[in-house]
């Protein structure tokens, strides 16, 4: 129980940390209000819950072993950031006030689709999320416990507060949004979200620059 509260409290720390999820959590809380704040962490949360799975199934070994393929889905993952960042930097100023008080009628259910597998492809196309669990993973995996169990209760743990983490970034941006009127932070909530989103990608591509050249 021991190793259970240190591995919860650092999964709840990174969860918590902002970085690019985080980002799009609030970003599209923002943008479409209260009626699809749970989208965005619910795929998110999918994300990792996939990558956990491929991860503890030996694929984060062969990919973090294989420095073409490692390289190549940090690359797509800097590209899908920059990506990110344009789409944001074109988008239309919102008046957020407008947006946070969205009514049921005005749900889109492909608007859902597209918010949720936008989500989820930031975390899909992140290899560093590989690295992070398997660092994270086995020092509490108890070797003479049953593997697949074990690994099931790490995986559920990380995953379930990863999505209550961002449903808490989510709807308390959607609250604050109600009190932001006016196009004009519309327009600087975009551009300020698309220059975060290129600073992250450079931060993944200088990362990666520096392991191919060392």
């Amino acid at each position: 129980m021991q190793n259970f509260w240190m591995y919860l409290l650092v999964v709840v720390v990174t969860c918590m940390t902002p970085g690019a999820g985080v980002l799009m959590t609030v970003s599209n809380a923002f943008r479409y209000g209260t009626r699809h704040a749970f989208v965005s962490p619910t795929g998110n949360a999918f994300g990792v819950l996939v990558m956990s799975i491929a991860c503890a199934a030996g694929l984060g070994g062969i990919i973090t072993a294989t420095p073409v393929v490692f390289y190549g889905l940090q690359a797509a993952g800097a590209l899908l950031l920059v990506y990110f960042g344009l789409k944001s930097w074109r988008a239309e100023s919102l008046d957020l006030s407008q947006m946070a008080h969205l009514t049921q009628s005005s749900e889109k259910p492909h608007e859902n689709r597209s918010i949720f597998w936008t989500a989820a492809s930031l975390q899909l196309t992140n290899p560093m999320l590989f690295v992070f669990l398997l660092s994270l993973m086995p020092p509490f995996i108890d070797p003479r416990a049953n593997y697949v169990s074990s690994v099931s209760m790490l995986i559920a743990v990380f995953v379930v507060t990863c999505l209550f983490v961002h449903l808490g970034y989510s709807y308390t941006a959607c609250l604050a949004g109600r009190h932001l009127k006016g196009r004009r932070f519309g327009w600087w909530l975009n551009h300020v979200s698309a220059v975060l989103f290129w600073l992250i990608a450079a931060g993944v591509a200088g990362d990666m620059a520096e392991k191919i050249l060392a």
